[in-house]
């Protein structure tokens, strides 16, 4: 049975109030029997406060590894609400579960509300990437896999909810990937394309690289500052002296973003560049520009992939 302060909560909500971060704790690492009896409640709390409460659960468990909100975000997964669904699926991320692959995968095949199913590919990333590196069963990766295909290849589906799903299907080292991929890019759609333009960061296959160099040089600053991220990801050197260009850009939050993709590709090119911007990093990002230099200084980070031998 549930703590009497648990219950005192939830009937408060019902009520139309709203935790005080101190109460999430009562929702953190629920039993299946106190579980069970909140899944019974949970309807009995307005939409706007479930919403409101999945959402802070979400900030609070990103700042605090002690919270848990996983059976909490398992009950508003079958919530009547697709707002409410979608963001228990935001509100999972982190999670582990046996049963998630699966779960996430047949609300991205039924679901009827687009943006749940658009979440769910996200939240297919993950097991996406896991499968690639050998860290996921065969069946429950080739199941994923398959799902995040059938989405983007489906023309009649939202485009939010394909452009999700190519996302996903970065990581995987498939052929058939890299074509919806680069067919994606070459659409011209700015949504899919984006999506595209992040699977090829996420890829680790070298075969991109110039791609993610045209869109280092786009006009479109929102192109610039995700190409950045793209290059970062995939941890090419490369493209190095075209991210170091942007240590210029006239938007502030490429300029940032070129200088931890500097720092996270690493090598002695990208340490240099960042050792010269010592001379003209703008007041507020020294800190950053420091953690930069000792990051490229070690190497950079670690690529996900490395390069993929094409078939």
């Amino acid at each position: 049975m549930p703590a009497p302060a648990l219950e005192q909560l939830i009937d408060d909500l019902a009520s139309g109030g709203l935790p005080r971060d101190g109460d999430y704790s009562l929702l953190s690492d629920l039993p299946r029997d106190v579980g069970d009896w909140l899944k019974s409640g949970w309807g009995r709390i307005p939409a706007e406060g479930r919403i409101s409460i999945l959402e802070r659960a979400t900030e609070l468990a990103e700042d605090n590894v002690e919270l848990n909100f996983t059976t909490l975000g398992r009950i508003a997964l079958d919530d009547p609400s697709p707002e409410v669904r979608e963001r228990a699926v935001l509100a999972l991320w982190e999670s582990d579960g046996r049963d998630l692959p699966e779960r996430l995968s047949s609300l991205l095949e039924s679901d009827d509300n687009p943006g749940v199913r658009a979440a769910a590919a996200k939240g297919l990333f993950r097991y996406a990437e896991a499968f690639a590196l050998g860290h996921l069963d065969n069946a429950v990766g080739s199941r994923v896999v398959l799902t995040l295909r059938r989405a983007a290849e489906n023309y009649g589906e939202a485009v939010d909810v394909r452009a999700a799903a190519i996302e996903s299907l970065g990581p995987s080292p498939e052929e058939w990937a890299a074509t919806i991929i680069g067919d994606a890019y070459e659409t011209g759609d700015p949504t899919l394309q984006l999506a595209a333009l992040r699977a090829m960061g996420y890829s680790g296959q070298d075969r991109w690289e110039e791609y993610i160099a045209e869109q280092l040089v786009s006009d479109d600053p929102e192109l610039r500052f995700e190409a950045v991220l793209a290059a970062a990801n995939l941890g090419s050197e490369e493209l190095v002296p075209t991210v170091g260009e942007l240590l210029v850009d006239e938007e502030p939050e490429v300029v940032l973003a070129a200088v931890e993709a500097l720092g996270e590709i690493g090598g002695e090119e990208a340490h240099e560049l960042l050792l010269a911007f010592r001379e003209h990093v703008p007041e507020g990002m020294e800190e950053s520009l420091d953690i930069a230099i000792e990051t490229a200084a070690g190497g950079g980070l670690f690529r996900r992939f490395g390069e993929l031998d094409e078939e």
